[in-house]
Formats: C-alpha cells, sequence, structure tokens
C-alpha cells in the first residue's frame, strides 16, 4: 500500500554509536521521540560499553545466572541461532577477543585514546583448492537460557558482543513498536542497518549505499525496498592502529579469532529481517562469495558486493 510522501517526518540522532534516522509515515510527531527514546533504552540493555548494561553483567557473571530482560533474552536467542544458520561464520561470541585487541570501548573514544594498542596480528582465512574452508561451528551447548525465568548463563571464557546483530534487530523492534502506534509505515535506519514495515513511498524507499574506498561518497547504486530490511558489513570503517602502526578491525575469523584478511571491501544485504540482513552481511564478507553466496540464497536474501579494487557486483 502506497503512501502520501507529504506525511512523512522523520528524526537523526546518534546512538549505539552510530548516526540514526527514523522516517514515519503519518502518526503522531511525538511518536518519533518516543522511537528515538526506545533505541535509547535498547541500547542501555545491550551496550557491552555501558558497565551497568545487561550484556555487561552477563558478560561479568563468569559462568552463573543473570536475570535479563525479555529483550535481552531475545537478542542472545537470535544471536545462537545465526551462529547456527550460518554453520559459524556469523559468531557474536568473540568479546572477549575483540576488547584483548583493543576494542573495549565505544569506538569513538578509542579512536580519541592515546592508548598504545599492542600484541596481536591479523591472520587470513584459510584457504583451498576449492576456496575458503567453512570454519567448524563453536560448541555453545553450555549456554544456558531459562525463559521463564528470564536467566541466561555463559559459557566460561564467552564473552557477548551484540554489535554484530544489534542495530539489525534494533530496527526491526523499533519499527514493529512504531507501527503499533498510530502510524502507518516506518523506516528505522540505526548505522546503516535498517528495517522499513508497512507503507511507503509510492515507488518504495530509496537507499543509496556508502562507497566503502571513499568514506565521503556514495555508489551510483541505490536500492528501493518497500517491506524487509539491509545491512552493510565492511572491515573499513571500524578500524584503528595498533601501536606498531599495524591495522585492526573489529570483523574476526571465526577460526583464528582476530581480524579476517577478506576478499571484498563490503557486503550488502537486502533480507526479510534486520537481525537476517546483519548475519548474513557479515557471512558473506568472513567466507567470500563462494560460500556467503548460498547462504543468501538459502534464506531469501539479495547481496550488492564492492570488491578491493572498487567493482559493484550485484549477487
Amino acid at each position: 500500500m502506497n503512501s502520501d510522501v507529504h506525511s512523512l517526518q522523520e528524526i537523526h540522532f546518534r546512538a549505539m554509536g552510530s548516526d540514526c534516522h527514523i522516517v514515519i509515515l503519518g502518526g503522531d510527531p511525538e511518536q518519533l521521540s518516543t522511537a528515538e527514546g526506545e533505541v535509547r533504552r535498547l541500547e542501555s540493555l545491550w551496550s557491552r560499553f555501558k558497565p551497568d548494561s545487561e550484556i555487561s553483567r552477563l558478560n561479568s557473571a563468569v559462568g552463573k545466572p543473570t536475570i535479563v530482560s525479555s529483550e535481552t533474552i531475545a537478542i542472545l536467542c537470535r544471536a545462537l541461532r545465526a551462529h547456527r544458520l550460518t554453520d559459524g561464520w556469523f559468531d557474536p561470541f568473540m568479546g572477549r577477543d575483540l576488547a584483548s585487541l583493543g576494542y573495549d570501548r565505544d569506538f569513538e573514544k578509542l579512536l580519541g585514546s592515546d592508548k598504545q594498542i599492542a600484541g596481536t596480528r591479523s591472520y587470513a582465512l584459510t584457504l583451498s583448492d576449492s576456496g575458503v574452508v567453512a570454519t567448524s561451528r563453536r560448541d555453545y551447548s553450555t549456554f544456558s537460557i531459562d525463559l521463564v525465568n528470564r536467566a541466561v548463563t555463559l559459557p566460561n571464557g564467552v564473552d557477548f558482543d551484540p554489535g554484530g546483530i544489534g542495530k539489525g534487530l534494533g530496527a526491526d523492534h523499533v519499527s514493529r513498536f512504531i507501527l503499533a502506534g498510530r502510524a502507518r509505515g516506518a523506516l528505522v535506519n540505526l548505522g546503516g542497518d535498517l528495517r522499513c514495515r508497512g507503507d511507503h513511498p509510492e515507488d518504495g524507499w530509496q537507499v543509496t549505499i556508502e562507497n566503502p574506498l571513499d568514506p565521503q561518497g556514495t555508489l551510483d547504486e541505490f536500492i528501493r525496498i518497500k517491506d524487509g530490511a539491509i545491512a552493510t558489513s565492511t572491515p573499513l570503517k571500524r578500524n584503528w592502529a595498533q601501536g606498531d602502526g599495524t591495522r585492526m578491525h573489529h570483523l574476526l575469523s571465526p577460526g583464528t579469532r582476530t581480524p579476517a584478511e577478506v576478499e571484498i571491501a563490503s557486503a550488502t544485504v537486502i533480507a526479510p529481517s534486520g537481525w537476517q540482513a546483519e548475519m548474513l552481511a557479515k557471512a558473506l564478507l568472513l567466507a567470500g562469495p563462494q560460500i556467503g553466496v548460498p547462504l543468501l540464497r538459502k534464506h531469501r536474501a539479495a547481496g550488492v558486493v564492492v570488491t578491493l579494487d572498487g567493482s559493484v557486483v550485484q549477487l
């Protein structure tokens, strides 16, 4: 169902360490501030950089049960499911490894710090004659989620990093939250991971794709979407230098648990939901097209890849 573009209302703000943009069709203007508040509420629950968040408390519990909200139960269940569906290529339980590499605070604070980050080096994904070897899925069988009492116990030595799926799932949640009010349609964009629902402009929402090789520019290609989600993954955006000048990034190889050397500059995925788009974008980038493209087909998704030489390939 189409909607009059003149009924569009929007808001821009910073949250979850990212630029956020929410657009609604119809509804009351105050729904925008209410939606922003919901994004900030999720951030207060899920951020691993806030010491009083539920995720921080869970990661600090060291094998002991922690009572959490239904929203945190939801993100943990989706994360475990995403790990299984991608055969381990998506692994959001490497928070401790990221912290050891120096990514132990909000990224903006990390870039503003003069702390020397030292100690590790990056490794390439293992290659064979047939391409990238699929990583074996890690065993999280001791991960306990008590749905009745909302009690979660992480395996010893495991820290959950919600950054791999939180913005996509957050966009799913907030777009549904908006439509539960008086709005007829919504687009929620949390740092480039977006979800749209309900009514839309006549030809759908037009979404441009950032050029990962030029942070100030976008690609000539754009995506029109009416109901669904888009997420992009790239190692070129959240990266930092070690004390010796070595560049590090936040996308770790599940096999080595260190920054992966990848075949492509960015992977953008269009999928039915935000959490699916996020998991598939990361799996496609880490595993490469040979493994990633069949995953897209399996989950009714499509993709756009930017190669390291700047070529754009539609999948």
